[in-house]
């Protein structure tokens, strides 16, 4: 790609995926223009740039777009979220007029956007989320940060409170909703096993998966799609069906840690091997020269 900047516009914090796209991008010496909260393209030199790339952040407002037409480059917008935010992701990729629409997940609902789609999942961030502990020597035997509250989480609260159940009286058991960072790379790099479940009828391959997984964990997660794409099961993570297979399977690893351990870190590696946000910035450049007819 002969012009190696990319605009980015998004509300930045600390653990968005922006942020850790951003930074994968300026690690392999893709220059950032960042926008976080109003650009003008009537204002903007354009001619070293390769692409806008705008980023879903919806614990941020919308960032305000002028002089649309004028952004003679291509134009992408990677999307989070599923269901629960479709109609306002739809009005944004409108708005922003943009090329292709880049899917962390949801790909059935990419029939809604009245522009081209690729799958664009989240990765691993190696430099919070990489923690190689072995699991003999962490203290927490189950973990899950995450919401239960609302009823698109009902089913996970009933796992949860099964695994309380069974686990609680002779393990440690870590479960919190609010835990970011540092600190939840520190709670997962101290876990011998990560819990994931999806929320109630939206399917999304989310960034806990990716979390604890490279914090070197193992990964115990109901099936959603295209994890097959990505890894597979009984090498990469294990996958529950129902809440009684889960029972099952979370009991048998605890007290097969040599196992455990083979499989979180084959996990582990396939993730840094494959999956970080510098194959993610990689494959953005590759999408982008797709559209710049290189």
């Amino acid at each position: 790609m002969l012009n190696k900047k990319i605009i980015m516009c998004y509300g930045k914090t600390n653990y968005t995926p922006g942020r850790y796209l951003e930074d994968g991008l300026r690690a392999i010496g893709v220059t950032v223009e960042l926008y976080t909260r109003t650009i003008d393209f009537a204002k903007i030199d354009l001619s070293d740039c390769a692409a806008v790339l705008f980023v879903e952040s919806p614990s941020k407002p919308a960032i305000k777009v002028h002089n649309i037409d004028m952004a003679g480059v291509p134009k992408l917008f990677w999307v989070h979220h599923g269901e629960n935010r479709i109609t306002t992701n739809m009005t944004l990729a409108k708005k922003y007029d943009v090329d292709v629409v880049l899917m962390a997940h949801s790909l059935h609902l990419s029939k809604k956007f009245a522009v081209p789609t690729r799958f664009f999942p989240f990765a691993m961030a190696k430099d919070i989320f990489n923690v190689t502990t072995e699991l003999k020597n962490r203290n927490i035997d189950i973990a899950i940060v995450g919401s239960n509250d609302s009823e698109i989480y009902q089913n996970r609260s009933i796992a949860t409170k099964k695994l309380k159940k069974v686990f609680g009286d002779n393990y440690n058991l870590s479960m919190n909703s609010r835990v970011y960072l540092q600190q939840l790379a520190k709670k997962y790099g101290d876990s011998k096993i990560v819990f994931n479940h999806s929320a109630n009828g939206i399917k999304s391959l989310n960034m806990r998966l990716f979390e604890g997984m490279g914090c070197g964990a193992l990964v115990i997660s109901d099936y959603v799609p295209p994890m097959e794409e990505m890894f597979i099961d009984k090498k990469h993570y294990i996958c529950f069906k129902n809440h009684d297979e889960l029972i099952d399977k979370v009991d048998y690893y605890l007290n097969h840690l040599d196992e455990a351990q083979e499989i979180a870190t084959a996990g582990y590696e396939h993730l840094l091997n494959h999956h970080t946000y510098e194959h993610r910035a990689q494959e953005l450049l590759s999408i982008i020269e797709e559209f710049n007819g290189s």
